[in-house]
């Protein structure tokens, strides 16, 4: 029985680094997302008030959390914004980001799957850039970083991102 005790403590550490989500899929409109389990199941994920559609589905590096960007209808565009970036962990609860309040126009997980950093912009007339990591069980703030109006291109905007915003696609 001890021994049966003793090999279950093992192996829960190395089940639970294995991580609980295995796909997230758009649906062709990007009204749905479909997530799948590590077991096969799947299920839509679920979304926000008012929401109208997906964008850029991610799953971290270890499997314990499932991410989404969350699109808006806009007044003052004929298009949808993406307003939230929104993470599923593992219990299905969801985290939502919206940083300043912009636009949140790409994002990544951290190497360690435990935050999120992003990207923010207004929608027109500025290239101004604002950069958050946020630790995802408990939302807040690591570190946050301005890229001023200006920049010529995106590789010089790349360079004068901290390590920790360069993952975040451009």
């Amino acid at each position: 029985m001890r021994a049966d005790l003793a090999a279950i403590a093992l192996l829960c550490p190395l089940l639970a680094g294995a991580g609980g989500f295995r796909a997230a899929e758009l649906s062709s409109d990007q009204r749905q997302l479909v997530v799948t389990l590590r077991d096969g199941a799947r299920f839509m994920a679920p979304s926000l008030p008012e929401q109208v559609k997906f964008d850029a589905p991610r799953i971290s590096a270890d499997g314990r959390h499932v991410g989404w960007l969350a699109y808006y209808d806009n007044c003052c565009t004929s298009y949808p914004i993406p307003l939230f970036l929104v993470v599923m962990d593992e219990e299905r609860r969801l985290h939502r980001f919206d940083g300043i309040q912009l636009a949140v126009f790409a994002w990544c997980f951290s190497k360690d799957s435990r935050a999120v950093a992003f990207r923010q912009a207004p929608l027109h007339f500025s290239n101004a850039e604002h950069h958050e990591l946020r630790r995802i069980a408990d939302e807040r703030l690591l570190a946050q970083h301005d890229a001023p109006e200006g920049f010529d291109d995106d590789a010089q905007a790349l360079r004068r991102l901290p390590p920790w915003a360069r993952c975040v696609p451009r």
